[in-house]
């Protein structure tokens, strides 16, 4: 499962936890563990953005390309 879809699951129990009849003791412990949940996966998406996003910035900062022109003297 991706992350993209744990994230639509979680949602998705927060949305119906309220309707499937739970003790309200339960739903505050529910909502305090999927919040818990949120958290993570928050935090596991900031990093893995923070990583391409640098890794992007240190190849096009790092690397110099050069391009060979021919001169006259290698053209015959």
């Amino acid at each position: 499962m991706t992350l993209d879809a744990v994230i639509m699951l979680v949602g998705a129990i927060v949305a119906i936890l309220p309707f499937l009849g739970f003790p309200s003791s339960w739903d505050s412990v529910l909502y305090f563990i999927l919040g818990v949940i949120v958290i993570a996966l928050g935090i596991v998406v900031r990093r893995r953005s923070a990583h391409t996003t640098s890794d992007a910035k240190r190849v096009s900062a790092k690397d110099t390309y050069v391009e060979a022109v021919p001169s006259s003297r290698d053209i015959t």
